[in-house]
């Protein structure tokens, strides 16, 4: 049954969401005019929680994600529901969703930048990458441009944490 998944997954998108944001608050939101380093995470925090109850709901009522076309019979539908069923790894959703919260856990400690970079890399893993060096790569090129945009170009700082790291 395909909307039952789509309740759990857009459940789980839900807790995450509304964690991370009380994670980010106790970052501190700052103002509009000096954001402080929980703003942005706030902001991603707020279109997780929009976007999961908007899922939620339409699994909830059994809202089709697409009209079916003239061709279409219950019985095709029924069969492509089963297999998006099996379809689903859901060891790869809770790696994800492991490395998500490893941001917010460890970002002040061990430094944001080090710490998205280290996530971006995990999550590429578990999602199939096959080399370690593209994911290295992602993982490097997302600090680097996470730095180049929040503290060079935003000028909000980041957490290098007490390790002292970037």
């Amino acid at each position: 049954m395909r909307a039952a998944s789509d309740v759990i997954g857009a459940g789980s998108l839900l807790v995450l969401g509304l964690l991370y944001g009380v994670l980010a608050v106790g970052e501190g939101i700052g103002t509009m005019a000096e954001t402080g380093a929980g703003f942005f995470p706030l902001v991603v925090a707020v279109v997780l929680v929009a976007a999961s109850v908007t899922l939620l709901v339409q699994g909830l009522r059994g809202t089709p994600r697409g009209e079916p076309g003239p061709q279409d019979s219950a019985q095709d539908d029924a069969q492509d529901d089963a297999q998006d069923d099996a379809d689903v790894h859901w060891w790869r959703i809770a790696g994800v969703l492991a490395v998500a919260l490893l941001v917010p856990a460890v970002g002040a400690t061990v430094g944001m930048i080090v710490t998205l970079s280290v996530s971006v890399l995990l999550a590429a893993k578990i999602m199939g990458v096959s080399r370690w060096t593209s994911a290295v790569i992602l993982g490097v090129a997302f600090g680097a441009a996470t730095w180049l945009l929040f503290v060079r170009l935003l000028y909000v700082p980041l957490p290098a944490g007490t390790l002292g790291l970037v």
